[in-house]
């Protein structure tokens, strides 16, 4: 059996989470908590809800040393 231990109590903020709606707009989220909330909030209106999409977020490349 694999057992799997935490190795960091840092949040994790890799991603950013983009709901679909029906209408072909879309609602982006910097977090999963904020994202999932929404989803549970509408879930049952009708034809609202297509799709999440979990993107990684951009990081910002290195400039060198300042002057």
């Amino acid at each position: 059996m694999n057992t799997f231990t935490q190795t960091s109590h840092d949040p994790y903020d890799r991603h950013n989470y983009e709901i679909v709606l029906k209408n072909g707009k879309n609602v982006i989220f910097e977090n999963w908590e904020d994202a999932h909330r929404y989803w549970w909030e509408n879930r049952q209106i009708p034809n609202f809800l297509d799709l999440i999409n979990v993107k990684d977020k951009k990081v910002a490349k290195s400039k060198g040393f300042a002057k």
